[in-house]
Order: C-alpha cells, then sequence, then structure tokens
C-alpha cells in the first residue's frame, strides 16, 4: 500500500503556484544550490512566461465521466480572433503554470489556450492521480468544452510527461473530428513500464512480487491496474497525426520509450529526439530546433 499511496496520493500534495506559502524565488533558490542548470532555466522561463498567460486569460469548468468539477486556463490571443486551440496538458505532480512557456509560444502564433489542471493535482477536484488513465477521457470532455464555446475550433493535443502519455492514451478515445493532430513530448509507454522502469531506478527493485501487488491494490482502492493505462495500446488505434518528442538524456522517463511510442503509431507520424536534453527538457536545451519542428508539424496539419 506505501507504494500506491507514494505514487498516486502523496501526502505533501501538489502545491499551487497561486498559493501564499509558495515562493517562486524559493524555488531558483534550490535550483541554484543543486547546480540544476537545465531546471533553472526552466524554472525562469515559467516565471517569466506566467504573467503574459494571465494577461488575456479566464477560469472554465467542465464536469468529467465520474462527476468531477475539472478547471482549466483558458487563454486568448490580443487582437486576435482565431478558431485555433492547443489543448494544453501537463505532468506528474505539476500544474498549467508548469507549461506557461510552450502556451505563450501558441498564443503568440495566434491561437487559443486551454491548460487543463490534471485531476487529483489540486486544481482539479479527484484525490488521485491516474497516470492518465482515466484523465485521457478528461480530453475528450475537454475537447467538447471547446467545441461549446466554438464550434468551429480545430484542436491540437499537446502534453509533456505525463500529459504527453495523457495525450497518446486519449488518441485511442472517440475523439471528436475537429481535433486535427497532437504533439507527445517525453511520455511513457505505459504506466506499467514507467513503474517497473522507477521501481528499479529508485530502489533497487525487480518488478516482481512487488508491482503486481501494488497494481492489485490500486485496482481495489482506486479503481484501475497499473496495465489499464498504456499509451502504445491507444496509439495502436489512433487516426490523427502525431509528433513524438524526447529529451535523449532522460532518466526520468527513459528515452528508449520514444522508439516504442512512435512504433506504436500507424499512419502519419514525426518524430524529434533532442540531445543533450533531460526529462521534459527539450524545448529549453534547444527552443529553436524545437520549435521549428513543432510549428513546421503545425503548419503541415492546420493549413
Amino acid at each position: 500500500m506505501y507504494l500506491v499511496n507514494y505514487a498516486l496520493a502523496p501526502e505533501d500534495g501538489t502545491q499551487c503556484y497561486e498559493s501564499e506559502n509558495f515562493s517562486i524565488n524559493d524555488k531558483l533558490k534550490k535550483l541554484h544550490e543543486k547546480n540544476d542548470p537545465q531546471h533553472l532555466l526552466a524554472e525562469q522561463e515559467r516565471a517569466a512566461a506566467y504573467p503574459k498567460l494571465k494577461k488575456n486569460a479566464a477560469v472554465i469548468k467542465a464536469k468529467s465521466f465520474d462527476g468531477l468539477e475539472l478547471k482549466a486556463i483558458f487563454a486568448k490571443p490580443e487582437n486576435e480572433e482565431s478558431h485555433d486551440y492547443a489543448l494544453v496538458i501537463h505532468g506528474y505532480r505539476s500544474e498549467p503554470r508548469d507549461l506557461a512557456p510552450n502556451a505563450v509560444h501558441f498564443l503568440e502564433k495566434g491561437w487559443n489556450v486551454v491548460l487543463p489542471g490534471q485531476r487529483g493535482h489540486g486544481w482539479s477536484e479527484g484525490k488521485y492521480v491516474d497516470m492518465g488513465t482515466f484523465a485521457c477521457r478528461d480530453m475528450v470532455v475537454w475537447c467538447n468544452r471547446i467545441l461549446e464555446m466554438d464550434p468551429q475550433a480545430r484542436i491540437l493535443l499537446f502534453g509533456i510527461s505525463m500529459g504527453g502519455a495523457t495525450v497518446m492514451m486519449s488518441s485511442g478515445e472517440d475523439l471528436p473530428p475537429n481535433v486535427i493532430a497532437a504533439i507527445e513530448d517525453c511520455g511513457y509507454s505505459s504506466v506499467w513500464n514507467q513503474f517497473e522502469y522507477r521501481l528499479k531506478y529508485e530502489f533497487h527493485l525487480p518488478p516482481f512480487p512487488i508491482l503486481n501487488a501494488a497494481s492489485m491494490l490500486c485496482k481495489w482502492k482506486y479503481g484501475f491496474s497499473f496495465k489499464d493505462g498504456s499509451s502504445v495500446d491507444s496509439l495502436s488505434k489512433a487516426k490523427i497525426p502525431m509528433l513524438f518528442i524526447h529529451g535523449e538524456e532522460d532518466d526520468y522517463v527513459p528515452y528508449s520509450m520514444l522508439k516504442k511510442n512512435y512504433d506504436a503509431k500507424k499512419g502519419e507520424k514525426e518524430i524529434l529526439a533532442v540531445k543533450g536534453a533531460e526529462h521534459a527538457m527539450s524545448c529549453y536545451v534547444d527552443p529553436d530546433l524545437y520549435y521549428s519542428r513543432v510549428d513546421g508539424f503545425i503548419e503541415k496539419w492546420f493549413e
């Protein structure tokens, strides 16, 4: 039970950046002390981008298939009317603010942006993190919420880390035809594979019998097993074009999962490996390469 709670219902929860107790200066100081240049750069860019994101934004709500209240930031480009929407999904124990630089990039291209707070992460309701297993169905909810606001909307799915896995898992769902394409960045191939890797990496333990027992407990407590959430299974059913991105120095979601995900997707697809990038750092390590490929992919499918 400890492993299940450790991964899916951590006691400290997810700290909201709007909280009075949160200090961005404290976080930057800690990253300086850790000598962590990639994450320090990322945090500095998030701090700069978040006010731009909030400038013309509002909070919108939706109801999940299982009755949870879901919340998202909805931001519009300044002085432009657009029917193009980026649905931007954050990662594990993160929140919308962490993808502010990516969101601002879309805003500056004249796109609308919707950044949901994933269930179980503080913004939206939910008492546990499902690693995308149920959250992928929330993606359909948000697509339909966008269509309520704009029936002419054209939607791009974009996610990083667990958000990337959520995007991949949602690609096998019954998405509206207004969903044109998807981009995933450093998402895992399945919940089971990710936990198996982390169990070995963090605790130096084999998957059997610990992971098997934890998966059964998770099924009993939360209603899903670790094998229920599979990006590769969903990708085999995906019909929309997809771009797969991963940093070559990623030791959190291993770089080897990029090929597994890419190979599972049939039809139109592209792949980008970013040299020197750690987990979720590709857009900061080589932004010119990253956004040239992202923009090129978008221009191809959103003509």
